[in-house]
């Protein structure tokens, strides 16, 4: 395969698994329910999801985001492993379990508060959208009696409870910094409502489809073929 058509072929793959991603973002109006729903300020979400996955549940792929955690594999299995599919390999329930999932990273190991009946439900679930994800988060922080710590800023206090008592040392500085980016204008880095990397990527395979076409258009001579049927038109000379 020639360079150029597989650096056509790359893009517009990327672009294809961005554009169903395009309608599973979440878009301010989510963000406003949820917010609602904690009593709390759209600022403060956007800035846990800012801290625990750079603000997106997918990678530019169309991949679910997760991090595994082997300490907690360890525990619960004995095994010491250091990537996620070496310990699905082992035990895929145990792997769930030990890795976080999605916008907020939840872990799978609190699937039941997060609302589901199984690790394998919740990230099945948190597959498929954002929403879903961002309802599940919310049930959780409903469940881990959050609401207060999140509406009032009290940053340590929520680190301890959602990342245990390990937590970076960082993490409420971080929080307190997305916080105040996203305090003023909360619908910042959303375009057209939904989030910019998943925007981007269905604008490049809009862009790859159009450019192309008109490629392989020019390559086949079509476009000169089409502008030589045009009746020539004599325009009379003019003294």
């Amino acid at each position: 395969m020639k360079p150029r058509f597989r650096i056509l072929l790359t893009t517009l793959l990327l672009g294809c698994a961005n554009l169903p991603l395009l309608m599973a973002s979440l878009t301010y109006s989510d963000y406003l329910k949820a917010a609602q729903s904690l009593n709390c300020e759209v600022a403060a979400i956007r800035a846990v999801a800012d801290v625990e996955s750079s603000g997106s549940g997918f990678d530019l792929f169309g991949t679910i985001k997760k991090r595994f955690e082997s300490h907690l594999f360890l525990r619960e299995t004995g095994r010491n492993v250091s990537t996620y599919e070496a310990a699905r390999a082992i035990d895929a329930t145990a792997a769930l379990r030990s890795t976080s999932w999605g916008k907020f990273q939840v872990l799978g190991s609190n699937y039941a508060d997060a609302g589901y009946k199984s690790p394998a439900a919740m990230v099945a679930s948190y597959e498929k959208s954002e929403q879903n994800q961002l309802d599940s988060w919310v049930k959780l922080i409903k469940a881990w009696d959050l609401t207060d710590e999140l509406r009032n800023r009290e940053w340590n206090a929520f680190a301890a409870r959602y990342n245990g008592a390990s937590y970076l040392p960082s993490y409420p500085a971080n929080m307190e910094r997305y916080y105040q980016k996203y305090k003023t204008d909360p619908t910042q880095n959303l375009i057209f409502g939904f989030s910019q990397n998943n925007t981007i990527g269905a604008f490049v395979l809009l862009l790859v489809i159009v450019g192309g076409g008109g490629y392989y258009t020019y390559q086949k001579g079509y476009a000169q073929k089409w502008f030589n049927s045009i009746p020539k038109i004599k325009l009379p000379r003019i003294l």
